[in-house]
């Protein structure tokens, strides 16, 4: 995180948000990703970027794979609290990141799990879900 701040200058940013405080991320990337960060962090400043991390469960599809944006099967929050079609659904796997080899199974999947689109729920209906989600365990 230092480096978008004008890392190796000291920059006013980088002495006002560096190091942070708080990491939230989910245990599989704690490895691959998080490791590093502490690693070059360590490294290039001599200081951790962060002193606590916390690890949120793993938000999962009704398949039990790992919701991802390149994969496709991820819900913008947005999406629930305001409504959204069908089309505006198929139209954002069209022009997201997924590879165009997994646009037809994204778009099956999209028709059958969401024919309607996505109702208007509120932002109440999510914080209920993000309250709830911690009591699941490791996969919700």
């Amino acid at each position: 995180p230092f480096s978008t701040m004008g890392w190796p200058d000291k920059t006013p940013d980088l002495s006002e948000y560096f190091p942070g405080h708080l990491l939230e991320t989910g245990h599989d990337i704690l490895f691959f990703w998080v490791a590093r960060m502490v690693m070059m962090s360590l490294e290039l400043t001599d200081k951790l970027p962060f002193d606590t991390v916390f690890l949120h469960a793993m938000v999962r599809d009704k398949l039990g794979r790992k919701m991802s944006k390149s994969r496709g099967n991820v819900v913008d929050p947005i999406h629930v609290m305001e409504g959204v079609s069908l089309q505006t659904l198929l139209d954002k796997i069209k022009n997201g990141n997924l590879p165009a080899s997994e646009h037809k199974s994204a778009m099956i999947a999209q028709r059958k799990d969401f024919p309607k689109g996505i109702p208007e729920c509120g932002a109440d209906g999510l914080r209920y879900g993000l309250l709830t989600y911690m009591k699941q365990g490791g996969s919700i």
